[in-house]
């Protein structure tokens, strides 16, 4: 069973990857896609786009959901892509945000054809996490598109999507997974996980980190539910309401990746996905 490291969905279709390749899932079946990179470390499905970032041809996307492929333009980047996370408005805007192994961000306004370097503020340039807020109200002045990085020696934190960042208080050390709030824009949390340091949360926009000292001290995946949040450590899963008090689920494994959809919880690891929670 290969190892899954991240779950993504477009037009109901979900898609699975690892480093043995890139799979769609069909009632909990991986079925294997060709895609171009011999080595995979990240891959994201949003509107009519796949993407996979590795080596040897750092990012490709296509249209057709795995038939035909191309290489993207990467503004003279050669580190790998470590992770991809696309803009909440993603049809109209067209923007996708990419962290890499030492060169730090890469933001692209077309889709995943052309990418461009977006380091401004940065002083940490392996990025192993990215997360978007939801769009704020259209009431809502300025109209904010804030995101979050999360790298080997802390937490960034940019209000423009991406063009500059600012490191975020409290937050040391190395962070690999963030999940924000559906309800952002009235309870301001976002949740970052270590494994070194367990779990960190804000309650002020994403701006200033403290530690959860009620949660397990390592941290592999993050999620949040229209209940509340969903954790994974190294051997099982944690359910919370508020963030700050987590109750373990009941014969569940470890997972390396959650996402959170329209019927429920999918969750990877090494044992392939498998469906976890019905949250509507």
């Amino acid at each position: 069973m290969p190892i899954i490291l991240s779950l993504s969905q477009t037009n109901e279709t979900l898609w699975a990857s690892g480093p043995q390749g890139l799979y769609r899932v069909e009632n909990g079946i991986l079925s294997e896609v060709a895609q171009p990179q011999h080595h995979l470390y990240c891959s994201l499905a949003v509107g009519s786009r796949l993407l996979v970032g590795g080596q040897p041809h750092g990012l490709a996307y296509n249209l057709d959901e795995g038939q035909n492929w191309q290489a993207a333009w990467l503004d003279g980047v050669a580190a790998p892509l470590l992770c991809l996370a696309a803009h909440p408005n993603f049809e109209q805007m067209g923007v996708i945000l990419a962290g890499s192994e030492g060169a730090g961000l890469l933001r692209t306004t077309d889709r995943g054809r052309r990418w461009t370097v977006c380091n401004f503020g940065l002083q940490d340039y392996t990025v192993l996490a990215l997360a978007w807020a939801p769009l704020p109200p259209a009431t809502a002045w300025p109209q904010w598109e804030v995101v979050w990085a999360a790298s080997e020696n802390g937490l960034y934190r940019s209000p423009n999507g991406g063009l500059g960042w600012r490191r975020c208080a409290g937050a040391e050390g190395a962070y690999q997974t963030l999940a924000v709030s559906p309800n952002f824009h009235n309870d301001g949390l976002v949740l970052a996980g270590s494994a070194e340091t367990g779990l960190w949360c804000s309650t002020d926009g994403g701006r200033c980190f403290e530690s959860v000292t009620a949660a397990p001290p390592c941290i592999n995946a993050l999620a949040a539910i229209p209940t509340g949040w969903l954790l994974s450590d190294d051997n099982r899963l944690w359910q919370s309401g508020d963030g700050q008090n987590w109750l373990s689920l009941p014969d569940s494994k470890p997972a390396l990746a959650l996402l959170a959809t329209a019927q429920g919880v999918w969750a990877g690891g090494e044992e392939g996905v498998t469906f976890i929670l019905t949250t509507s």
